[in-house]
């Protein structure tokens, strides 16, 4: 595993996050979203992992109600399976404590066996099935874990 710097983002990592959307997912987050995100205009908080100044992962982390949302976490294909992800919820785990959330909550593709068993290993369980959640329609499943992480 390779220690990743992690960092929250700012404005100026704007055109590497769309670039690793676009790498990650058939239907990428719109650049507006993540911009106006990251002026500060939405609720969530956005962490950057990089190598050597190159930023090859990031996720976005919400709350409301007590709950932590994990809304989003990408890595760049070729630097997936080297813990970054891991990484990035691990920070994510120490927020949601600071935030006094006591579970943390995600949607993700039916069909997404990898991510679904890596959440998995971390704590999170099956909660219900979102269907036709994801533009194209496929279902979403939610997950839910109570915080502390399994990290």
């Amino acid at each position: 595993m390779q220690i990743a710097d992690l960092d929250f983002c700012v404005p100026a990592d704007l055109k590497s996050l769309v670039e690793i959307e676009k790498a990650c997912f058939t239907v990428p987050w719109e650049e507006d979203l993540i911009a106006a995100d990251l002026d500060g205009r939405g609720n969530s908080v956005y962490l950057k992992a990089s190598f050597k100044d190159i930023i090859v992962g990031y996720g976005v982390l919400g709350q409301s109600d007590g709950l932590a949302h994990l809304m989003n976490i990408a890595v760049l294909p070729e630097y997936r399976r080297h813990g970054v992800a891991l990484q990035i919820m691990a920070a994510f785990d120490v927020l949601a404590d600071e935030w006094l959330c006591r579970r943390m909550y995600l949607e993700v593709r039916a069909s997404n066996t990898g991510a679904r068993a890596f959440y998995t290993a971390l704590g999170f369980v099956y909660s219900s099935r979102i269907k036709g959640y994801y533009v194209d329609g496929e279902d979403a499943l939610m997950l839910v874990a109570r915080i502390p992480l399994k990290l």
